[in-house]
């Protein structure tokens, strides 16, 4: 999992986790990347991610699950965006 402060929602989870299931060995990373995803395919290692990167790893394969717990999707940009990602979030936000 995201490490520790990463996300308050990703937190709750782990602190469950830590406090129901004692017998699972939460490991933490500090960033998504190739390295973490390929970590998870060759080894015994499960990862948590959100069901929109299903795509993400061609030898990964993910699960739903049906619990309680969400974590907000949102998008990422640059704090000084180009005119063309200033255009985009202007669509994104006329649309939400």
């Amino acid at each position: 999992m995201m490490h520790r402060g990463w996300s308050s929602y990703v937190d709750e989870l782990r602190d469950d986790i830590w406090k129901n299931h004692p017998q699972i060995h939460v490991v933490d990373f500090d960033i998504y990347s190739v390295d973490i995803f390929n970590r998870c395919e060759n080894g015994s290692d499960v990862l948590m991610v959100v069901e929109n990167w299903k795509d993400v790893h061609p030898l990964l394969k993910v699960i739903p699950v049906d619990w309680n717990y969400t974590i907000p999707f949102g998008i990422l940009y640059s704090p000084e965006p180009s005119d063309l990602v200033k255009q985009f979030l202007k669509a994104v936000k006329k649309t939400v």
